[in-house]
């Protein structure tokens, strides 16, 4: 009798040991995952999208509004505005964020307006299209401009 307890033991020890390798090796290339997003994302903002949407920069600011990109740790805001336009409770100006999330290997959108704060539902891949990108700033400036 003891040996088949010792065996049933062994048995469920060896699959822990399975599940317990199967989740470091899940982990491990979740992590390899994030790393390869991190380095893609940083090339492709410095690379692809700052250039991509210089040319809005230059429109905007040849229209009398101030608009200036900044690389942020995790990515990069656009801030756009005209006069002494102010996002909703605070001295901040009106600016559009897209970052990478922290662990992970996607982009978020933040977008704070006079109307207030908020964090966009369209979350992005770190392989966004530079027209994504443009029609998002597009539309943000939309909100602004008609106010």
């Amino acid at each position: 009798m003891s040996n088949d307890i010792e065996r049933q033991l062994a048995k469920i020890l060896a699959r822990d040991n399975e599940l317990r390798d199967a989740e470091a090796s899940e982990k491990r290339k979740q992590e390899a995952a994030v790393a390869a997003a991190v380095i893609e994302w940083e090339s492709r903002v410095e690379k692809v999208l700052l250039p991509a949407i210089e040319p809005l920069a230059a429109m905007l600011k040849g229209a009398g509004w101030t608009c200036d990109i900044e690389r942020t740790p995790r990515g990069f805001k656009v801030a756009a505005f005209r006069g002494d336009m102010v996002v909703y409770g605070s001295r901040e100006r009106p600016s559009l964020s897209f970052e990478l999330q922290q662990g992970k290997d996607l982009v978020v959108l933040h977008e704070a307006t006079p109307s207030g704060i908020r964090l966009d539902a369209k979350i992005l891949g770190v392989s966004v299209e530079p027209d994504v990108v443009k029609n998002r700033i597009v539309e943000f400036v939309s909100k602004l401009a008609l106010k």
